[in-house]
């Protein structure tokens, strides 16, 4: 459960506990674009050798020193950086975590969290009030064919899919859900980081991508990179006309939430149809409970499910709602797996 903070004064009126909690989420955006601004302009990157003051970050990152500063302490407060007694700041824990080569690949995420995604739940009220996908809404396109003319917005989503998937993809790596497996076919698997991961770990195995040009043009250098690209085939398509035959593994990595459900059933009818049946699909997505409750867990799959619902015009989904996915499609829920790294590995076999 959450905890109710403790009533304390802002603009110097003593609010509530259940007020300050409201308000806390209301302010939310300003903390967040704080921190985008200086992701965006690499300040922890401009902060790795030591302290400095706001005007020599400012002429790092190409900003103005003292609007720079003022950001610079909100966040210092929000514990994000730190100011010294001779008014330089200097990096933390929290802010070394936005250096554009930490390995949790958390300032793609904030970029992108940003951008594009921030301006799209700007108009959440829209969608509410009419269905439409306010992405949609503000950009003129559905989310892919938006990627299709904005390649930089494409490999910014990519950067932070990336990040996101890299645990997963080694818990996967390591899992029994590969045993016997030769080949397995990544569907929509953008630059390659699933099935590069688990090639690395599994030197056994071979690998194919399915996705558009836009992205077999990012992932060609970065299989490369990771020393695979001579085991994984490239195949460029689209998963609702056809998916490469012959695997014994196929996987859909956030890839479902995408897409309503009529759109999801095509999806997997077209796996169904590539799979033989002693092959397996594994779809990777988080599970929906059936009841929500007020715990950290829980808020971040329902925030997800407000990207796909803002963003995307998916939506994340119960065990319940797979199973009916998977009916529609010729498969069959067989198990699900909770590995630590968030999302679960829902395997499906031939009905």
């Amino acid at each position: 459960m959450f905890a109710v903070p403790s009533a304390r004064a802002y603009d110097g009126v003593t609010v509530p506990p259940a007020e300050l909690k409201v308000l806390e989420i209301a302010r939310g955006y300003q903390l967040s674009q704080a921190l985008y601004a200086v992701a965006k302009l690499g300040v922890a990157d401009a902060l790795d050798a030591g302290p400095l003051t706001a005007e020599a970050i400012a002429e790092t990152v190409d900003a103005r020193a003292p609007e720079l500063r003022r950001v610079l302490r909100a966040l210092v407060a929000a514990g994000v950086f730190c100011e010294l007694e001779d008014g330089r700041f200097e990096s933390n824990d929290a802010a070394a975590a936005l250096r554009a080569r930490a390995p949790g690949g958390m300032r793609d995420v904030v970029v992108n969290f940003g951008e594009e995604m921030y301006q799209s739940f700007g108009e959440l009220l829209h969608t509410v009030r009419t269905g439409e996908t306010a992405f949609d809404h503000v950009y003129g396109a559905p989310l892919f064919e938006y990627y299709a003319t904005h390649p930089e917005t494409e490999a910014s989503a990519a950067a932070r899919m990336r990040a996101r998937t890299l645990p997963v993809a080694r818990e996967l790596a390591a899992s029994d859900l590969l045993r016997g497996a030769n080949t397995l076919v990544d569907v929509g698997g953008g630059t390659g980081t699933l099935v590069a991961e688990v090639l690395r770990h599994r030197p056994d195995l071979a690998g194919v991508l399915l996705e558009r040009p836009g992205m077999l043009a990012l992932a060609q250098p970065y299989l490369a990179e990771q020393g695979v690209a001579d085991r994984c085939a490239l195949v460029e398509g689209d998963f609702f006309a056809s998916i490469p035959a012959g695997g014994e593994v196929y996987v859909l990595k956030s890839v479902l939430h995408d897409w309503d459900d009529e759109r999801c059933v095509a999806i997997l009818r077209t796996c169904r149809a590539a799979m033989d049946d002693a092959a397996r699909l594994i779809v990777v997505e988080l599970i929906l409970p059936e009841r929500m409750t007020a715990a950290a867990p829980m808020l971040s799959a329902a925030l997800l499910d407000l990207i796909m619902l803002a963003y995307a015009g998916g939506r994340e989904r119960t065990r319940a709602e797979f199973t009916e996915l998977f009916d529609q499609a010729g498969l069959r829920l067989a198990s699900t797996t909770a590995p630590t790294a968030g999302p679960a590995f829902i395997a499906a076999v031939a009905a």
